[in-house]
Parts: C-alpha cells; structure tokens; sequence
C-alpha cells in the first residue's frame, strides 16, 4: 500500500509542523521530554495495519461511506507523519476538512483510493 505526499495542503501542513515544533522546543526546554517533531515518528507498518483495519469492510459503492473512509484514512495518515500533537494546531480541523474536500474532488484520487481499499479487503 502506497501513500503519496500531496501538495493540495502543503501551506496548512507547514504551519501545523512549524507550531508543533515550536511546542515541542518549549516543552523540551521545560519538561525534558522529545520536541513534537521527534515523538511524531512510528513505524510505517504501524500504519499501514491501522489503515488497513480501517478500510476492511467497506463499500465502494457507497459513497457516504467512502468519504468517511478517506477521512479516517487522511486523518490518521496527518497523526503519523506529524504526532498526536496536531490535533491541538488552531487550524487542525480546517486542514483536515481541506485535504478531504480537495482529494474527493480529485478523480484519480478517488480511483486510486477505491483500489486501495479493493486491495485492503481482497
């Protein structure tokens, strides 16, 4: 399973990691723990299991289904790439909903993801 970069959000992405960072400089200096761009690291089979645990089961032919599918996909995918911690961004909510929107105007997207999850729950 392959998970491309995309340059649809790449603006928001860069702020959310430059926030994060800075959080992250703040608590190593106060709390000694890892800056939030080090804690955001997991390992991609990780990810890929919980990706594919969320796609087993559901309908391409379903639309409302599918928009929820990429969401959680997109979503989880942000949570690994930059950590836990990007759900405190100001515009975490905003970004998400870009990225979901400008993917599932996307028609290679969509087609792609329907083969994703075709090859998921085959």
């Amino acid at each position: 399973m392959t998970i491309d970069r995309t340059q649809l959000a790449s603006p928001l992405i860069a702020a959310a990691r430059a926030e994060l960072a800075q959080r992250g400089t703040r608590t190593q200096v106060s709390g000694g723990s890892k800056p939030a761009a080090q804690s955001a690291s997991r390992p991609a089979s990780a990810l890929r299991t919980e990706i594919a645990g969320m796609l087993r089961g559901v309908d391409v032919d379903d639309p409302v289904a599918m928009r929820s599918a990429r969401r959680r996909v997109i979503r989880a995918v942000l949570l690994a790439e930059l950590g836990q911690e990007l759900r405190e961004y100001s515009q975490w909510q905003p970004m998400l909903d870009s990225l979901v929107e400008s993917l599932e105007a996307n028609e290679i997207h969509r087609d792609s993801f329907s083969a994703l999850i075709k090859s998921v729950t085959a």
